[in-house]
């Protein structure tokens, strides 16, 4: 079995992505959030009400959450 470093590994994406013409730091599309479920969405709409509470922003960005 071959071993690879993960720093090599992101070296391989990086120069993949890079040969697809793809920019910016996402290695995937973002999700748009328009198949996202009811308890989801409270799920998330939750994850943002209690960072409010706390002074900061959620962690991510949901989409269209």
């Amino acid at each position: 079995m071959k071993t690879i470093s993960l720093e090599d590994l992101e070296r391989q994406l990086v120069a993949r992505k890079r040969e697809l013409g793809i920019v910016g730091v996402d290695f995937l599309p973002v999700n748009d959030g328009t198949r996202r479920t009811a308890s989801k969405r409270r799920l998330l709409r939750t994850i943002a009400e209690n960072a409010a509470a706390h002074g900061r922003q959620p962690r991510f960005k949901a989409n269209g959450a």
